[in-house]
């Protein structure tokens, strides 16, 4: 929620494809539910033949049906039995799709399943397997798509390219890259569990370090309830990446004179730091990273720096501020680039300005 994080155009307009995909499928059981799926006519009639075929290979006549077919038919049922209250779910959900068009507008919040609780079963059941799907892919054919396969994979290595390996949630390091498999994780920004029916929705599924998806934000909804006021008091890292907005400072701490506090604010828009704070734990976080690295000496973060000055130079207070003044503005031209950037600025600026004696100490 830090750093800016999209997928390349052709990648999300691909990914967008199915998503579409999957709303017209939702859409077509909530306002035109069938009343029977024997074959795959009706579908193909709806969707067109590749769709309509990819669909029926998901669903399959009545005695063999899969648990996604079972689904399908519960969600149709439930709309036959109170189409109009089927038609405003399918209102709800084709307007909560178009977040990413009037990020935190009033009006623009999201209405499903908030206004509709009682379907937010029926519309798991259907939505949730396309993530489940994603892992094994979408093939080009049936969701006219312009590249090749769509799938997890092809999604995470999309964002790691143009995240440099950084978490944009926490701008830590994203994690490590290995013959087979990403170690970076897929969060929903929007939680799957609660928002079903923005599952793989383009603006709505970034790479994260798995510290941050499974440990810390995991079914966690840092927008609230997803109303204009929750998502006013967030940052989204596509829509609203908070690095601009936050400040970050590191302090002295109170029970250890070689230690420091960091802490984070936005003071244009409070709330946002506090959500990001209460969210992922950044506060905490950053200041054990901080203080693990100073726990080996206070002059840690500028020792190489020292070194390159080389033999028979004296710290003073003059150069050894100027060094670290250097530092920062090396860190800051690297932000969202270079994991950890925003907490060792943080901590730089409280070594040139607290802690100077203790670095000179250090060096000398």
């Amino acid at each position: 929620m830090l750093h800016e994080r999209r997928l390349p155009a052709d990648l999300s307009q691909n990914l967008g494809r199915v998503y579409s995909a999957k709303l017209r499928l939702l859409d077509w059981l909530l306002r035109t539910p069938p009343l029977g799926l024997d074959d795959n006519t009706p579908l193909v009639t709806q969707f067109g033949p590749a769709l309509g075929k990819w669909f029926w290979g998901r669903i399959r006549r009545e005695k063999i049906r899969t648990a996604f077919g079972k689904a399908v038919m519960a969600l149709a049922a439930q709309a036959r039995a109170n189409p109009a209250q089927a038609a405003l779910v399918a209102d709800a959900i084709a307007h909560d799709a178009q977040f990413h068009t009037q990020w935190s507008v009033v009006g623009t919040e999201l209405r499903f399943p908030r206004l509709y609780p009682d379907w937010l079963d029926g519309i798991k059941g259907v939505a949730l397997p396309f993530y489940e799907w994603l892992t094994g892919g979408f093939e080009p054919k049936s969701f006219n798509l312009t590249g090749g396969l769509v799938s997890r994979a092809a999604l995470m290595k999309a964002f790691r390219a143009q995240s440099q390996a950084v978490c944009g949630y926490c701008d830590g390091p994203l994690g490590e890259l290995g013959s087979q498999y990403e170690a970076n994780d897929c969060d929903h920004f929007f939680p799957k569990a609660q928002w079903p029916h923005l599952a793989i929705h383009p603006a709505n599924l970034f790479s994260t370090c798995k510290g941050c998806n499974s440990t810390w934000k995991l079914a966690r909804a840092p927008m609230g309830e997803a109303d204009a006021s929750g998502l006013n008091g967030t940052y989204h890292p596509m829509l609203r990446p908070g690095a601009p907005s936050v400040v970050v400072t590191a302090v002295i701490s109170p029970t250890n004179s070689r230690q420091v506090k960091i802490n984070i604010t936005d003071p244009t828009v409070p709330r946002r730091a506090e959500t990001l704070v209460e969210t992922l734990d950044l506060d905490s976080r950053w200041t054990n990273s901080a203080n693990e690295g100073l726990d080996r000496g206070i002059s840690v973060l500028v020792a190489k720096s020292a070194r390159d000055k080389g033999n028979g130079w004296q710290p003073d207070a003059d150069s050894v501020r100027l060094l670290i003044e250097d530092d920062i503005a090396w860190k800051r031209a690297q932000l969202g680039k270079e994991e950890r950037c925003m907490r060792l600025i943080a901590v730089l600026e409280c070594m040139r300005g607290d802690l100077l004696h203790e670095v000179i100490a250090d060096l000398a």
